[in-house]
């Protein structure tokens, strides 16, 4: 997937004055929690109960209970539950509330990088003790409201940047290379936001392209490097995802859950389906829920 202004979400702070946002999510049946997006700001997914397959760009991770997932500003991803209790706290953090009225060395150093999304950081945090008593902590405090909770949160926000900047670098662009990763981005969103609203149809490369301004061959080169996908693997496991909701959810036969998520032919269905998930659509529809 690339991004677009199709599948980029700009959600405001509960708070204007506060530059932090915090929310529970509980999730009861296996399918797809998030939909691919991206936004601004930088953001954590710390799971407490459950097991989900996050997508961040053309990575795929799998977490688990006591993971922290970190999303960074102008990062396509997306949840998709794979159990059926869920459960994860949602931390949005717009850096730019931390920027101080007097710039010094901190701030050209750190933040203003941090804010102009020039370091990228890892996605995964696990087996973290210290960065997962911070986040603990900012939950804690943002829900309790005592007095000086807002200073609180800052505290702790600051040393998980520390600890992001010691341990969880994975690149730092350049100007150059950022220019170029928001372009592919914005271009690609669109020929996402067409797949996501269109799967149960037949989806042509000539149409994704031309959504996208380029030519099929660019098209499809800049589509694997983006989502580490090519594009008909790409759709399949948009439809598979689509096709165990259905599993689980309805009464729809094999045949009919292979048409209503767009594939033509229930045996092609099942052979995707058994290779993304290592089973036959009928035996997963008898698993528990």
């Amino acid at each position: 997937m690339k991004k677009s202004a199709e599948n980029y979400f700009n959600k405001k702070m509960p708070d204007e004055n506060f530059f932090v946002d915090i929310f529970e999510k509980n999730h009861y049946s296996v399918g797809t929690d998030l939909k691919t997006h991206w936004h601004e700001h930088l953001q954590f997914f710390y799971f407490t109960e459950g097991n989900a397959i996050i997508r961040c760009d053309s990575k795929k991770i799998e977490a688990f209970a006591d993971d922290i997932i970190l999303i960074n500003s102008n990062e396509l991803h997306s949840i998709e539950n794979s159990c059926a209790n869920l459960k994860y706290y949602v931390i949005r953090i717009d850096l730019s509330f931390l920027f101080s009225n007097q710039i010094d060395s901190c701030q050209t150093k750190f933040m203003t990088p941090l804010a102009n999304n020039m370091i990228l950081f890892e996605n995964l945090i696990r087996n973290d003790p210290e960065f997962l008593k911070y986040i603990n902590e900012i939950i804690r405090e943002y829900f309790s409201k005592e007095i000086g909770f807002e200073l609180a949160i800052k505290g702790c926000i600051f040393k998980l940047i520390v600890l992001l900047l010691r341990n969880y670098i994975a690149k730092i662009y350049t100007q150059k290379e950022l220019n170029s990763k928001m372009t592919k981005l914005r271009q690609f969103s669109e020929a996402l936001n067409y797949i996501e609203n269109n799967y149960t149809k037949q989806i042509t490369l000539n149409k994704l392209a031309n959504l996208s301004h380029i030519s099929t061959y660019h098209f499809c080169r800049l589509f694997k490097e983006s989502t580490g996908e090519n594009v008909t693997q790409y759709i399949n496991n948009l439809r598979i995802k689509k096709a165990k909701v259905l599993l689980k959810q309805s009464n729809l036969n094999i045949t009919e859950i292979a048409l209503a998520c767009g594939f033509n032919d229930a045996n092609y269905f099942s052979r995707i389906f058994k290779v993304n998930t290592n089973t036959s659509p009928s035996a997963y529809k008898k698993q528990p829920h």
